[in-house]
């Protein structure tokens, strides 16, 4: 408000002209910047669910322009993996990576699994979508990419520019894991200063910008670490139900549009309530993290395990349409989490059921009661998994069939 109040005082009648055309360009500078780095998350997104068999065309469905993709060696035009950042991408620890390549001034993003790897290259026109830039148009705002350097500011976020133009500048650093980009959003301007002495004007939108960037900055850390609480099982470190939740709708809508198929997984720990009984709380949370980490191991980078509430785990697995696949999968898990005592001398093992889309529901609430059912037949049987019948929708488990099965 104090800002407010001193631009009023500091600026005459066309202040009000000013005021405009800084918003505009602020406000495309904004559009660029969620366009470009929901471009960057849509194919990180996309690779993720990448199966070996998925094609590069597959893969460029949802967008547009001279974007190329690889996966493995089918590529739907030039082999991205000649690029000169594609080794150091792929090197990367991290399941996915997006990196800046200014050879060929595009970003490249790569993703690696234990059998394949697939990468998407977006050109710097291309990484603003469609919808964003007739908006930023109809602003009348010219907007622009390039690969951030240090001859340009990198953090700046408010107005600059030479006489006779209005200019927003932003850097997008944090949706890559190499590199930046540079979004440039200007204006022409015919407007004097409006004022006599220009200074305090410069000084008090200096300050603001400043002011803008320190609240950016915390308010970014903060919502960083509310996601993490949010998405987060904070005992096993493993993503929680709600996340898993959210992930799993996306990729049955991706399984979906592909007609790649997916499968989810119920596993429920056998006895565990033994021990917490007979070893406490404290050795039965450690029982439970330890199932956690072997659980990671025993999946594909491609797959999404998930804390569903007490001693439940889920798990989702792209790409999985056969049986055969699905028993293979459930016979790795059960050996990895059986293999070895979980902690000290305490085997642990679990009951798996397993429900196919769209074999056996066309949406999450069906897949998961469908799972839900196999897992107690598994149970109340005695086998270490069980695929689920074709069920009706309306199929529910009730509370005294849950109360008759021991844990």
């Amino acid at each position: 408000m104090l800002l407010v109040a001193t631009l009023v005082a500091l600026i005459d009648h066309r202040s009000e002209l000013y005021s405009d055309q800084d918003a505009r360009v602020q406000a495309a500078a904004a559009a660029a910047t969620n366009s470009v780095q929901g471009t960057l998350l849509r194919a990180r997104a996309v690779l993720e669910l990448s199966t070996a068999d998925t094609s590069p065309d597959e893969l460029l469905a949802t967008f547009g322009g001279t974007v190329e993709a690889c996966v493995g060696t089918r590529c739907s035009g030039p082999d991205l993996a000649a690029l000169s950042t594609f080794g150091s991408a792929a090197a990367q620890p991290l399941p996915t990576v997006a990196v800046v390549d200014p050879a060929s001034n595009s970003v490249l993003v790569v993703a690696r699994t234990a059998t394949f790897t697939s990468s998407i290259q977006l050109p710097l026109d291309a990484v603003v979508a469609a919808f964003a830039l007739q908006w930023i148009a109809e602003l009348e705002v010219d907007i622009s990419v390039d690969l951030s350097n240090s001859e340009q500011p990198q953090d700046v976020a408010g107005i600059a520019g030479k006489p006779g133009e209005r200019v927003a500048i932003a850097e997008i650093s944090e949706s890559l894991d190499d590199g930046s980009l540079m979004i440039r959003a200007s204006a022409e301007s015919n407007v004097g200063w409006g004022a006599d002495t220009p200074g305090p004007y410069v000084i008090v939108v200096g300050l603001g910008a400043i002011l803008m960037a320190l609240a950016g900055w915390t308010f970014l850390a903060e919502r960083r670490n509310l996601e993490r609480r949010a998405t987060t099982d904070e005992l096993t470190g493993l993503a929680n139900r709600s996340e898993f939740e959210r992930q799993s709708e996306a990729a049955i809508e991706m399984a979906g549009r592909f007609g790649t198929g997916l499968c989810i997984m119920l596993v429920d720990l056998n006895g565990f309530k033994q021990i917490n009984d007979t070893r406490g709380h404290q050795f039965g949370d450690r029982v439970l993290k330890a199932c956690a980490e072997r659980l990671v191991e025993a999946l594909r980078d491609t797959d999404l395990v998930a804390r569903w509430g007490g001693d439940e785990f889920v798990v989702i697995l792209p790409g999985l349409v056969e049986a055969n696949a699905v028993r293979n999968s459930a016979e790795r898990i059960a050996a990895a989490m059986s293999s070895a005592p979980m902690e000290a001398d305490v085997l642990v093992s679990g009951s798996i059921g397993a429900a196919l889309f769209p074999r056996h529901g066309s949406n999450f609430q069906a897949l998961m009661q469908a799972a839900d059912v196999a897992m107690y037949e598994a149970k109340t049987t005695g086998v270490v998994h069980r695929l689920a019948s074709t069920v009706d929708a309306e199929i529910d488990i009730s509370a005294d069939r849950r109360k008759s099965i021991v844990p």
